[in-house]
């Protein structure tokens, strides 16, 4: 039982160790110019208010929690929660080498040391685990001209490293990450489209 753990470990060890190494290129990283355009639409109405009630519409319909409202600055703040696959797999080597070494320990003193493998093995377990995705969003509407209305659209994205439960882990967020995929705010902004039509009607 002892040797197949060895085994185990060792070969979730290379596994990652090898996906590591072997990661794809990075996507080209935005420009703060080339961010901004894709957060920002500008709309053919000057109503602001209405803007403002399409895009409170949106954002629930989306499944965000009003956080907060400030009518006089445009700002609209809210968020969601849901339960996402990540994986950490930096983390997983980390602990998969620490598993290796206890379960070498343990063979070598004939068992003695068989509880050390318990905290490794946990903490492969829970990264396994779905987590626990914090988005944030902010929203910021203002007149454009005489006859426009620019929204700004932000999103940032936490991952949380409480998973289900295992007690060593915290609910510190583990990953912070500013959303950078134009499909997310291509759809806010074309619902956010429909919302204020219907809203004129």
């Amino acid at each position: 039982m002892i040797k197949k753990l060895f085994t185990t470990s060792l070969a979730i060890l290379i596994l990652f160790a090898t996906s590591n190494c072997a990661i794809a290129k990075r996507t080209k990283k935005m420009s703060q110019l080339e961010l901004r355009e894709m957060q920002t639409r500008i709309f053919d109405t000057p109503d602001t208010t209405r803007v403002m009630k399409s895009a409170i519409n949106t954002l629930q319909d989306s499944g965000f929690v009003i956080q907060e409202i400030d009518t006089d600055l445009g700002f609209i703040r809210a968020q969601k929660t849901f339960k996402k696959h990540h994986i950490d797999k930096k983390r997983v080597a980390g602990w998969s080498m620490m598993l290796a070494v206890m379960t070498a320990t343990t063979i070598l003193s004939y068992g003695t040391n068989v509880g050390s493998m318990y905290d490794p093995s946990m903490r492969i377990s829970n990264e396994m685990r779905d987590k626990t995705a914090v988005v944030d969003t902010n929203v910021n509407i203002e007149k454009f001209g005489k006859n426009k209305t620019k929204v700004r659209f932000v999103l940032v994205e936490k991952i949380l490293q409480n998973a289900d439960g295992y007690s060593f882990v915290k609910s510190a967020p583990t990953n912070v990450i500013r959303l950078y995929k134009p499909n997310v705010y291509q759809e806010f902004f074309a619902q956010l489209d429909k919302s204020i039509f219907y809203e004129g009607i």
